[in-house]
């Protein structure tokens, strides 16, 4: 008997409670569900861009580019003068890249006996805007590297900076 009692006190106090606390402890659901839903509306909107970026690479160098990361994701490796590859999908959003590139040697390269190189660079990284899910890494002469956020595959060598000035010169070079 003794149990019985003890087991309709506490319904009784449960009871009671939640008389007493039910609309408060449901209005605090939700607003906890309006604040979550407001937080991921202003994420969607308004917040910065986030998600999966495709790395590009183009390459102006006169080796192979074997392989590159930026930031530990991998990138696809591209001929000597041209080529390239598209490599899909990871998460870039710090402020600096990191980038580590291997570059490999032509058959003639190979036989004047230049060697596979792992290089390494870190530069600021551009700001990027909403629907830009490419990042485009043009590898230029003189361990220079330029790195421009786009939202296809195309890539404007006018909106690279210094890329005109690395042109002339290397023209002025080949003169000499």
């Amino acid at each position: 008997m003794n149990l019985l009692f003890r087991l309709e006190k506490i319904d009784a106090a449960l009871h009671r409670f939640w008389a007493r606390w039910s609309r408060w402890l449901c209005r605090g659901l939700i607003l906890l569900v309006v604040i979550w839903a407001g937080n991921l509306a202003w994420a969607v909107f308004f917040g910065p861009p986030t998600g999966g970026v495709q790395l590009v690479i183009h390459n102006d160098l006169d080796r192979p580019v074997l392989g590159f990361s930026v930031n530990g994701v991998a990138g696809g490796n591209a001929l000597a003068h041209g080529g390239g590859a598209v490599t899909c999908c990871g998460n870039i959003s710090e402020k600096n890249a990191e980038v580590i590139w291997t570059l490999s040697t032509t058959r003639a390269q190979y036989n004047t006996g230049l060697r596979k190189e792992t290089r390494h660079k870190i530069l600021p990284l551009p700001e990027r805007k909403w629907g830009e899910n490419f990042l485009h890494v043009y590898f230029l002469p003189g361990d220079n590297i330029r790195l421009w956020w786009g939202e296809g595959l195309r890539h404007p060598w006018r909106n690279i900076p210094d890329y005109s000035e690395h042109k002339n010169q290397e023209k002025k070079d080949e003169y000499k």
